[in-house]
């Protein structure tokens, strides 16, 4: 009678899938549909497959994000990571715009169901806008779920984190008219994005409190990326003389670099001839040339806050309902300086 004992490949095979979907299933992943699900732990039991070192299986968090190549995002689940890690839970990463060959779409009514299913203890989602149908479908299964620096507001009850946006954008725009600047575009982020639009409210009252005009050929833009930002940067210092901005505070990291390439196409240099603030202190932010100054977010915290939050609710223990804002801090490096008289 034959004592070894049954491989991963053995379980596969019987099942009639990949080794790697294999594991997904047996593993608990919610990219796996029910039906394969089922036929690979039937597969399983036939062969008395055990895993390796099996033991009780290791909670699980799923982190959802509409980009998982940003350093914004790589930033968030390095904390994530390092809090999954000290709480003795594992995190399942999905893009939200995956097109799984097998399962559900991620934050499907389908992958919600699926994620209850498996045992998940909750959802972590990264500057997705949950729609009313996702949010019904979660509070429905009732799904612990966390949202991080959510597109769009969330009804009571909805555990969201983010950052102090609009203590930043004033503290970013105050930072520059203290420099002495007085024309100071803006660049927004994505068009309905909340936390844009906190920022902006920022940048708008640090104008008041200052007693500046709001010039509305200042503020321009309408999406996260540094395409966004070259192409409203070129508007920007494209605008007449005594229109055009000596400093530009844009919603976030990635839109400035754009601004310094904008910057560059026009034959202006950082910060001599335009001077620029960001959003994020991103992992590139100190390393670009000049290093930008910027409005730190404390984004491996808000992750690490995000797991510790869902591994609370999972033990019921009391959280805070609603937002948790982290506080921002302004990191001023060599991109600002006065205006050129």
């Amino acid at each position: 009678m034959s004592t070894t004992r049954p491989r991963l490949d053995e379980v596969a095979r019987l099942a009639g899938v990949s080794r790697a979907t294999a594991s997904k299933a047996l593993n608990g992943r919610a990219d796996v549909s029910p039906a394969t699900r089922d036929r690979v732990a039937a597969a399983a039991s036939e062969l008395g497959y055990q895993g390796v070192g099996a033991g009780p299986a290791v909670p699980l968090i799923g982190l959802v994000a509409d980009n998982m190549t940003t350093t914004y995002t790589l930033d968030i689940l390095r904390g994530a990571t390092t809090a999954a890690m000290a709480a003795g839970v594992g995190l399942v990463t999905q893009y939200s715009e995956d097109l799984p060959p097998a399962g559900a779409h991620p934050l499907s009514d389908a992958w919600f169901e699926q994620v209850k299913r498996s045992g998940w203890l909750g959802v972590i989602v990264v500057t997705t806008k949950l729609s009313r149908r996702q949010l019904k479908k979660v509070a429905e299964l009732q799904l612990a779920t966390v949202a991080i620096d959510p597109a769009n507001a969330l009804p009571a009850g909805v555990t969201s984190i983010g950052a102090t946006n609009w203590n930043g954008g004033v503290e970013a725009t105050e930072h520059l008219i203290r420099l002495g600047h007085r024309r100071i575009g803006f660049v927004r982020g994505t068009t309905g994005s909340v936390p844009a639009a906190e920022r902006l409210q920022g940048y708008l009252s640090a104008l008041m409190m200052h007693d500046l005009p709001h010039d509305t050929r200042l503020v321009v833009g309408d999406e996260f990326s540094a395409e966004a930002g070259l192409r409203a940067g070129l508007q920007l210092l494209s605008l007449p003389p005594d229109v055009r901005p000596t400093a530009v505070f844009a919603a976030n990291d990635a839109i400035a670099l754009g601004v310094y390439q904008a910057a560059r196409q026009l034959g202006l240099h950082v910060p001599d001839d335009l001077s620029v603030v960001g959003f994020d202190d991103s992992l590139l932010a100190p390393l670009v040339t000049p290093p930008l100054t910027t409005v730190n977010q404390p984004l491996e915290d808000m992750g690490a806050a995000a797991v510790r939050t869902l591994v609370d609710l999972s033990q019921s223990r009391p959280v805070t309902a609603g937002p948790i804002r982290l506080a921002t801090s302004l990191a001023v490096r060599a991109s600002t300086a006065p205006p050129t008289p």
